[in-house]
């Protein structure tokens, strides 16, 4: 099991017009909090639940998110703290059962995550990435609406809990050094509890203060271990064997405690030698406002060239199949494919032969964007980041794509998101996502100048959920400028489970059937449009060869990247 950020994608189209409702008993991931009372607190679908004690029908409260994560009880039982997503923004958030009103905790500018409540009930202690240098323990003054900093370690402090006194704080500390349980008591250096290269994750305190429970992954999988808080400490095995979710077990009294396993919720004793489940049931509906309708939809036709033009591809990856189509030709007339055919003599035809490239459907980004100061110059650079269509928001949408569909300064499609509404998109990259540093350093980057600290936006890579596919790339919530975004994205859905040529069909086939353009946009076929990128490398085996743009063919004309690149200086000096 793992316990990196899960996301599950939303397939966007041809979703029913009636609301479904699906009646669930059981589900990965979950946590779960007791409250003094018994009440169980679960986090499912996007939501917050409350489970009756002993077990029963959950009732969700509150507001539906895309994500919610780790919620918690406050001490008196009336308030929830949880971490929740909502368009690709992650914050705390506070839940009010009085008014059953959820607001923003902290101020909502950084990542914050893994809250827990002072037995006090007027603070938050949490994990904070304000500098991109790594977690770091916050804590939070509801009253007052102050923070102020409890560590500043090297790497990450994370899954802080106070005592049930309130006097002492327990957290995992991780560097390059591995990982560590430490223990602050009130008025005392801190103390390493356990340390080793396995990952640790989730302690808590039994409410005596008498041991620290807390999670270890080791090859079988994630096992409870305890710290005996004697002198000297004893740290044992508490239970193994079953598919655990690492979060804090949840201590009713000092002898019943809860946790979740194999989608369920089990309730133990902490003398005993097995645990027992506590059912629920919940039915999660889809409401019909939160279907996307699908429309078919015609992309507008604007100053398309004359002629005929063919394009000689080594490899093709026509955006549908998982490998390449050897030596073909694709024909084009105007700016549309005519025809995909074996290579051939073109006697009186301008023929594009670059040698052993790969030719592929340029990229869609189905909600990005621009960069600060976009105008007539910056298409030529974001079509030399590969990027031949972006949905995004820009005053002067309707002038740009005109111009960025002739030949004087080429870019981009530009449809504004208004128009083109596409719903929930992929929005994965952050400071973690791997290839980033490269992605920031290329040509792409420098060409659009832009050198800002990329943020960090989850606690783990995310990955998807086994078996999603028809997941759709948008950049915009991962704060990069559009191009260079498009990029990064592509790297973090691989890093997310995806094969390269997955990620590829999230900004290309799978965005036009949710833009409702399939199949005029995202493959190289018969009537598509003549929206190609000509790649140094081999994008389906590697994805960031797909950064190694050498050639764009934009609404039916071919221009290289050194042309593209000399077209926007030349336009940014007359300016």
């Amino acid at each position: 099991m793992t316990t990196r950020t899960i996301i599950t994608a939303i397939i966007l189209f041809a979703l029913p017009a009636a609301a479904a409702a699906e009646t669930v008993t059981r589900a990965e991931n979950m946590t779960v909090d007791a409250a003094a009372d018994a009440r169980l607190l679960i986090d499912l679908a996007g939501a917050l639940w409350v489970v009756p004690p002993g077990g029963g029908r959950a009732q969700r409260i509150g507001e539906a998110l895309d994500s919610v994560h780790r919620p918690r009880w406050s001490p008196d039982g009336q308030q929830i703290v949880y971490a929740g997503a909502s368009g690709g923004e992650l914050g705390l958030r506070i839940h009010s059962l009085a008014n059953n009103e959820a607001r923003a905790a902290g101020s909502g500018r950084w990542l914050d995550l893994h809250p827990d409540w002072h037995p006090g009930g007027e603070r938050i202690v949490f994990s904070s990435d304000r500098n991109g240098t790594g977690f770091d323990l916050w804590e939070l003054d509801l009253p007052t609406g102050l923070e102020w900093r409890l560590s500043d370690r090297p790497g990450d402090e994370i899954d802080p809990a106070w005592s049930a006194d309130g006097r002492d704080l327990v957290y995992v500390h991780h560097d390059s050094a591995g990982w560590s349980l430490v223990l602050r008591e009130h008025g005392q250096p801190e103390e390493v509890l356990a340390a080793g290269t396995e990952r640790l994750a989730g302690p808590s305190w039994r409410p005596d203060g008498s041991l620290v429970m807390f999670w270890r992954e080791e090859d079988a999988g994630w096992s409870l271990h305890m710290v005996i808080l004697s002198r000297p400490r004893l740290v044992r095995r508490y239970m193994s064997g079953d598919d655990y979710v690492p979060a804090p077990v949840s201590w009713l009294d000092k002898h019943r405690m809860f946790f979740t396993a194999d989608g369920l919720i089990r309730q133990r004793l902490f003398n005993a030698w097995s645990s027992r489940t506590v059912p629920f049931m919940a039915t999660i509906t889809t409401e019909p406002a939160l279907a996307v309708e699908r429309v078919r939809r015609t992309l507008p036709l604007i100053d398309e060239p004359e002629g005929t033009l063919v394009v000689r591809a080594a490899r093709l990856f026509d955006g549908i199949t998982g490998s390449y189509l050897p030596d073909r030709d694709i024909l084009i007339e105007g700016g549309r494919i005519r025809a995909v055919e074996a290579r051939g003599e073109r006697p009186g035809q301008i023929v594009i032969d670059m040698g052993d490239i790969t030719v592929m459907p340029g990229l869609v980004d189905a909600l990005a964007r621009l960069p600060e100061g976009t105008n007539a110059a910056t298409g030529p650079l974001l079509l030399a980041a590969g990027v031949t269509t972006i949905i995004a928001d820009h005053p002067e949408a309707e002038h740009l794509n005109a111009v960025w569909s002739g030949d004087v300064l080429p870019g981009p499609r530009l449809l504004p998101s208004d128009d083109w509404p596409v719903g929930r998109v992929s929005g994965l990259a952050d400071s973690q996502t791997p290839g980033m540093a490269d992605v920031l350093e290329s040509r792409a980057a420098r060409l659009v100048g832009f050198d800002e600290p990329v943020a960090r936006r989850f606690a783990e890579v995310p990955t998807l959920e086994h078996g999603v596919t028809d997941i759709v790339l948008g950049s915009r919530a991962n704060g990069l400028p559009a191009g260079i975004a498009t990029q990064a994205e592509l790297r973090a859905l691989e890093a997310a489970g995806l094969a390269p040529a997955q990620a590829l069909r999230a900004s290309g086939v799978n965005a036009a059937a949710a833009l409702g353009v399939d199949p005029r946009l995202g493959r190289v076929a018969t009537g598509s449009v003549a929206d190609l990128l000509l790649v140094d490398g081999d994008p389906l085996e590697t994805i960031a060869d797909t950064l190694n743009v050498i050639g764009v063919v934009r609404n039916g004309r071919f221009y290289s990247v050194a042309g593209l690149i000399d077209r926007a200086e030349a336009a940014q000096s007359v300016e």
